[in-house]
């Protein structure tokens, strides 16, 4: 449980032997840089041709995946596609040589985005169909050609659209004007219909469809409505047929996506470090740069830069005391698990201590008594495992797997005290909460509320840490052990009147000691209430002592309160047994009747514990980091840090073998 100590990193060397200092750096991932100026606004032609070509060879990789929801899964399979893969791995000198291939995949790129441009026309020209199609619908009952519907002579030819709920108005119109006849082809939302007037009333006509809001047909075609879709069908299923073959194509490129991605992260880190190199100290012939390193990689860096070049200054110097460096987490096995969940909230800052050791045991601790099942706790420690052997990169599903692995352990250990194996009662070791019974839900409910007042005390001991650390021992003394001192009087002082109170049976030598420890603490939750009351106000003026004085009375009730939170394990435990127990009960109810219940009541079982397993595993990890980040951290955690992010380090695609 530890953060690294970090060294100030300076180096300087010649302009042109920059981007080989840099590759080296960036191998040893150890160096994060630091800046004391922003990027120009207006960037180097170079980072911007850079960062250019990266972004067309991130478009070109996600192009050619999404080609591939076209595809049936053989057409996919056909492809060699190892680039498909979601982790790929390569070496330092594969990632070097990628751009000796720069021109090879921008071929490749300008392809697809050529192909792209096609399939961008082809389907704009798809949707003017579909548009056309659309405008055509009201006419598909007209038999008649398009083009015949035109002026004669002496007749005025009206073909449109008219509204349906306004077509009465229409044929009035005609039993009123004898030189005009209406005929309708189709009564819809829109009717089809033509209207033939005589040309000496065709002026009194138009004026009436256009108070109808009388819509002209403007399609002329030598065809019929019906004959025109048709048409527009076969055009449709052409464009079709070219856009699944061009898809195909886009997705043959597919061969070359491995050298794509990793060309996609060298333009990533290029452009990086043409970012770096705008922001040096810089003057004709040398730059200056500067940076963080953890202090036992310092001979690994200057290892990496001697073997470059001789001629390099390189100096290491301790963080100013106002200076925030990085934080890089050194823990291993279960405390490095922890660090999922501690930065899923906020990584701790450097100076502050790490915590992760402590999470790691309330949070396991709280996740395998939510869960309390042998079964449970055994499918999700192989699963865990089976899954952890698969995935390759140390990713956040990685972690969280991890983290569900290690609760499955906590699971069998509580399911081994409780004795419950898939909601069957194996043995009584611990009281069964499910049971029913008075004494064994307040014995279980205050046994979770006494874990709670446990981690709620070891965070204001932490907080204590955190202030020595820094010097601050008044601080340490006034805002820390006054409160533990509360927390351990509470505990001493009211043990034995609840579980009197509650007539909760408790071994003679144990109700003897807790008499001989009840005055102790009420004095020691005395002392530490008067002492936090009185030191409260300590660096406040005048009536800011009185105010904060009684702020922390006041903070007794905020104490209770989120002890009281830890009743939410008991009722997430609880929940999870009857469940359990209600499932069982009904699939032994489908054996018992036999039958087809032989058959069922098994499944009703299976499905019945899957559903409790997932549900459980989900509530027990949203409440437990609740309890974590919100009771927990809230006493004494500070967070706020920026984890430490090495040179080169910041690849979407790629991983680098050992």
């Amino acid at each position: 449980m530890a953060v690294a100590k970090m060294s100030v990193f300076e180096l300087t060397g010649l302009l042109s032997e920059k981007d080989a200092l840099l590759d080296a750096l960036q191998k040893t991932q150890s160096v994060e840089l630091t800046f004391t100026e922003s990027a120009p606004e207006q960037p180097t032609a170079d980072r911007e041709m850079v960062s250019a070509a990266f972004s067309r060879a991130k478009k070109c990789i996600e192009y050619i995946l999404a080609q591939s929801d076209n595809l049936s899964k053989e057409e996919r399979d056909s492809i060699n596609a190892e680039g498909l893969s979601q982790d790929i791995f390569v070496s330092y000198e594969e990632f070097e040589n990628i751009g000796k291939k720069s021109k090879e995949l921008l071929n490749i790129i300008e392809q697809s985005e050529e192909f792209a441009r096609i399939l961008s026309e082809k389907r704009a020209e798809r949707n003017k169909i579909a548009n056309l199609k659309a405008q055509l619908q009201p006419y598909l009952s007209v038999k008649d050609k398009f083009s015949e519907f035109r002026d004669t002579q002496f007749v005025k030819c009206r073909f449109g659209l008219i509204s349906d709920a306004l077509l009465p108005d229409l044929e009035r119109f005609a039993e009123n004007e004898p030189l005009s006849e209406i005929i309708v082809y189709s009564r819809a939302r829109q009717s089809a219909v033509a209207v033939f007037v005589h040309e000496s009333c065709a002026e009194q006509a138009d004026t009436a469809l256009s108070e109808l809001s009388f819509s002209k047909c403007n399609f002329d075609y030598e065809m019929t409505a019906s004959e025109k879709i048709a048409q527009l069908d076969e055009q449709t299923e052409r464009l079709l047929s070219e856009e699944e073959e061009l898809s195909k194509k886009v997705f043959a490129l597919s061969e070359h996506l491995k050298e794509l991605k990793i060309y996609c992260d060298y333009l990533s880190y290029a452009a990086e470090k043409a970012e770096a190199g705008e922001r040096f100290f810089n003057t004709r012939s040398t730059f200056t740069l500067k940076g963080y390193v953890p202090e036992e990689e310092k001979g690994r860096v200057m290892q990496a830069v001697n073997g470059v070049t001789d001629a390099a200054v390189i100096r290491f110097f301790a963080p100013e005391e106002g200076e925030t460096p990085p934080t890089l987490l050194k823990n291993r096995g279960p405390a490095k698990a922890a660090e999922f969940v501690t930065n899923m909230y906020s990584a701790p800052d450097y100076r502050e201590f790490d915590p992760n050791g402590f999470v790691f045991f309330f949070f396991m601790i709280f996740f395998g008594l939510i869960m309390a099942d042998i079964g449970y706790g055994v499918l999700m420690f192989i699963g865990g495992l089976i899954l952890l052997s698969r995935l390759k990169v140390e990713n956040g599903m990685k972690k969280l797997v991890r983290i569900i692995t290690y609760g499955g352990l906590f699971t069998v250990l509580f399911g081994a005290l409780f004795g419950s194996c898939f909601g069957f009662s194996l043995y009584t070791f611990l009281p069964d909460p499910s049971s029913g019974n008075r004494t064994n839900v307040l014995i279980i409910l205050l046994g979770c509320l006494a874990l709670g007042l446990l981690q709620i005390t070891v965070g204001y001991m932490l907080n204590a840490v955190n202030a020595l650390r820094q010097g601050r021992i008044m601080d340490a003394l006034c805002d820390s052990f006054t409160w533990i001192l509360f927390d351990v009087g509470l505990f001493f002082a009211v043990f034995n009147f609840i579980t009197g109170y509650f007539d909760i049976p408790v071994a003679a030598g144990v109700k003897e000691f807790f008499d001989t420890m009840t005055l102790p603490g009420v004095i020691m939750l005395g002392v530490g209430l008067v002492g936090a009351m009185l030191t409260a106000g300590r660096k406040e003026k005048f009536l800011g002592k009185f105010i904060k004085g009684f702020g922390a009375l006041y903070g007794v009730i905020n104490l209770l309160s989120d002890v009281l939170s830890y009743a939410r394990l008991f009722g997430l435990m609880l929940s999870g047994m009857i469940i359990a127990q209600q499932f069982n009960g009904i699939g032994m109810d489908l054996i018992g009747a036999g039958g087809v219940g032989f058959v069922f009541g098994p499944v009703v079982m299976v499905i019945g514990h899957v559903f409790n397993i997932a549900m459980g595993v989900l509530g027990a990890y949203i409440h437990d980091c609740r309890l974590q980040y919100i009771e927990f951290f809230s006493k004494f955690y500070t967070g706020e840090g920026e984890l430490f992010t090495p040179l080169g380090s910041r690849f979407q695609y790629i991983h680098f073998t050992k």
